[in-house]
């Protein structure tokens, strides 16, 4: 194996510190390197020993900058000795190199190209968002990335909003590696718009809403998606022509209309008393109305129970 020796003096304190007190730095080269991620430190291309363990753990991690995405890049025992250097180490007086002349180091794994990425950012989102009629990513990166394995997985944080740049992970399917890449989004889906000034109290009919497949923002990220969602709901506060309809803003469905027949039910300790009433107002689930017995004409309030039965509260 051949074997190559260079000794560096790093400082120029010989004549002030005792040789038994002076430390050395090891620093075994390897000839060629493989590594998977972007960046690379020196304890990826060579075998570092020194006196002071935690130094040597800090040496180890020592970055050495980053790696081209093709080729190889070839460090030099005079690049390593310029970025020891620049630690400021205590106690050391030589690096010592042994081992290969430099070290050559390339990228290994399996590019993966933008368009495989974006494709498979895509297929997560739609999962997240199942109510997506479109989804469009577009990837912020130069290039593709490179991983151990050709598969891999994405994971969305749990906080990706359905608008503007956002970011996820891909890690490699032997878990060895996790890249964050960001990517603009924009996701496509029905939003239930006002057609024209909808006034509390109102109920929402087929032509007073319509229906758009519009990119999801701020302003509709809440909205309803169906008119289902909508329709026949009592209007809780003003909404504008124009703007999305969103659940805040509608009250409960009315069950019970003024004028409608109900079933009014008594509780007198374990006796249920069944009798027809009118109803004098309008209530949804749980509100209290004024039922009209039909025979005594006797006007109490009852609790709607659903849309034909009025539960009669008996003072």
């Amino acid at each position: 194996m051949r074997l190559w020796v260079g000794v560096f003096v790093l400082f120029g304190l010989l004549s002030a510190v005792s040789l038994a007190f002076a430390l050395t730095l090891e620093v075994r080269l390897r000839e060629e390197v493989v590594v998977f991620q972007e960046t690379l430190t020196l304890g990826d291309i060579a075998e570092v020993l020194y006196p002071d363990p935690r130094w040597e753990k800090v040496l180890r991690g020592l970055s050495l900058g980053a790696l081209p995405s093709q080729g190889e890049r070839v460090i030099s025992p005079q690049e390593i000795y310029a970025r020891v250097v620049r630690q400021g180490v205590p106690g050391l007086d030589y690096i010592y190199f042994s081992g290969a002349s430099v070290s050559r180091v390339r990228r290994g794994g399996v590019p993966v190209v933008r368009e495989t990425l974006e494709d498979e950012i895509r297929k997560a989102l739609q999962e997240r968002f199942p109510e997506a009629e479109r989804i469009e990513v577009t990837l912020l990166e130069e290039s593709g990335i490179t991983l151990p394995t050709p598969e891999f997985t994405v994971v969305l944080p749990e906080t990706l909003k359905p608008w503007g740049v956002q970011g996820a992970d891909i890690v490699a399917e032997d878990g060895t590696q996790r890249k964050t890449v960001r990517f603009a989004l924009s996701i496509y889906r029905p939003v239930v718009r006002a057609r024209k000034d909808l006034t509390a109290r109102a109920t929402i009919g087929p032509e007073d809403v319509a229906v758009s497949v519009e990119p999801v923002s701020f302003a509709t990220e809440k909205a309803c998606t169906a008119l289902e969602e909508v329709l026949g709901k009592p209007v809780r506060k003003t909404i504008r022509a124009g703007d999305p309809v969103v659940p805040t803003a509608l009250g409960k469905d009315v069950l019970i209309k003024r004028g409608d027949l109900v079933t009014m039910v008594a509780e007198y300790g374990g006796i249920v008393v069944t009798t027809t009433g009118k109803a004098r107002g309008e209530g949804t689930l749980g509100d209290r109305i004024v039922v009209e017995n039909t025979s005594s004409r006797k006007r109490v309030e009852g609790i709607v129970v659903d849309e034909r039965t009025v539960r009669v509260v008996v003072q």
